[in-house]
């Protein structure tokens, strides 16, 4: 995995949501889980948790619960393909 420098990430906040990028303001298992199989169908891309549509960053508690959750939701959304 690639970490993403600030620049970027200030550079994909103007750019706002597209065919590759999505912002969720808040975690939701449910839209997560189908924005993932979205990006697993087509190109993929990057989805920000924590920043809401206009590409102002709210921030999320990142807890390792959170992470598990995020990635046992990626991994069954693979699964679905």
């Amino acid at each position: 995995m690639e970490i993403m420098d600030k620049k970027e990430f200030e550079f994909l906040l103007k750019q706002g949501e597209g065919l590759k990028l999505e912002f969720k303001e808040n975690y939701d298992s449910k839209n997560l889980g189908k924005e993932i199989v979205a990006f697993a169908n087509t190109e993929g891309g990057r989805i920000f948790i924590g920043v809401d549509d206009h590409g102002k960053v709210k921030g999320i508690q990142i807890t390792n619960k959170l992470k598990s959750e995020i990635q046992d939701l990626a991994r069954g959304a693979i699964l679905l393909l």
